[in-house]
């Protein structure tokens, strides 16, 4: 063994696995039948999302795939060990949807000292049905820029380290820092970011060690993983009183009603005939409250209503002012149009600089 590691055992009823680091460096990681009967027994749990009790606490957040526990073994790993690790045990990565493979790196920004750079990150949403998250992640990079990056240490080995409220402490979920290549939240332009090791956190302990475990779910249940804060639903509230959260640095969210359609046309203010195309049952990013019209372009005091500026998470191409396409992405909604589409709103805490 080396020189530091702490065996990790692996039980069931009826057996006991090999610990996960045993191997002194000069031997094999891992012998092949040990590999497979540990990737078998990490990969076994059974699917419990239909029933009562587990999936009451996985919405609590105590719930832990085993796998999420086990990759924990591999901190005081070498970096060799770690990717040794990591090859040989396919399982103690997240299922991503459908049938792709891990296999797009994230580049974490370091500084001189090591410590992760709290630079801005762009927090765009992939084509998993995770709105409820990533829009709380991005209001709160939208209120307080660096926050997705304040989450995330690096450890020596290469692992990542992501801070998710979990249960009722905070708690650094271990993961490596590949990720999907598709589906996966990133950038404006699909690449990958910090953004999408948040979101893989989330699926390791939330989702149970799947992608899709996250799909579908409350803003609530966001800002408690991200901030430890529990946010109900609120009603649709007045510009003053959303004015007034977002002065305080508190980031905001709303959700539109659920429908049998996936979009629903609205007619604009300004023009009848022409529409904005709001997505039901979807989580939006409340950006400001300002004087503008319904493209978003400044409007001289008094010669307009004040309009709410909320983000689609999934991002896009708008048309341009004038167009007769549909508005989608960003959308400038007045008070009635805001409570006629939006069925409530979720506030998370005051986030301050570090």
């Amino acid at each position: 063994m080396s020189r530091g590691h702490r065996p990790i055992h692996h039980s069931t009823r009826n057996r006991v696995f090999v610990p996960l680091i045993s191997a002194p460096a000069t031997a094999p990681f891992l012998t092949p039948a040990d590999a497979g009967a540990l990737n078998a027994e990490l990969s076994g749990e059974p699917d419990s999302r239909f029933m009562l009790l587990p999936r009451l606490l996985r919405r609590a957040g105590f719930y832990h795939h085993r796998a999420a526990r086990a990759i924990e073994a591999l901190i005081p790993a070498s970096a060799p060990e770690a990717a040794a690790a990591l090859a040989a045990l396919p399982a103690l990565e997240p299922r991503a949807r459908g049938s792709q493979t891990l296999d797009a790196g994230v580049e974490v920004p370091t500084g001189s000292d090591g410590r992760v750079v709290e630079s801005p990150v762009e927090v765009q949403q992939g084509r998993l049905g995770d709105c409820w998250f990533i829009a709380a992640l991005a209001a709160c990079e939208h209120t307080r820029p660096g926050f997705t990056a304040s989450l995330i240490d690096q450890l020596p080995n290469g692992l990542i380290q992501v801070r998710l409220h979990t249960g009722l402490r905070p708690r650094a979920v271990t993961i490596s820092p590949v990720v999907p290549a598709q589906h996966r939240t990133g950038d404006s332009r699909g690449r990958a970011n910090l953004a999408s090791l948040v979101e893989k956190a989330a699926a390791v302990t939330f989702g149970r060690g799947s992608y899709t475990g996250i799909e579908h779910g409350f803003s609530g249940n966001a800002f408690y993983l991200l901030t430890g804060q529990v946010t109900p639903a609120r009603p649709i509230p007045r510009f003053a009183t959303v004015a007034s959260w977002q002065e305080a640095n508190r980031p905001v969210v709303a959700s539109t009603l659920l429908r049998r359609k996936p979009t629903r046309l609205i007619p604009r203010e300004d023009d009848p005939a022409r529409q904005i195309a709001v997505m039901n049952g979807h989580v939006y990013v409340v950006c400001g409250i300002a004087r503008v019209d319904e493209d978003g372009r400044p409007l001289p005091d008094g010669a307009g209503p004040l309009r709410i500026h909320l983000r689609n998470p999934l991002g896009g191409a708008d048309p341009r002012p004038g167009s007769r396409h549909p508005r989608r992405t960003d959308l400038y909604l007045s008070q009635a149009q805001f409570r006629r589409i939006f069925l409530s709103v979720n506030v998370g805490p005051v986030l301050t600089d570090p």
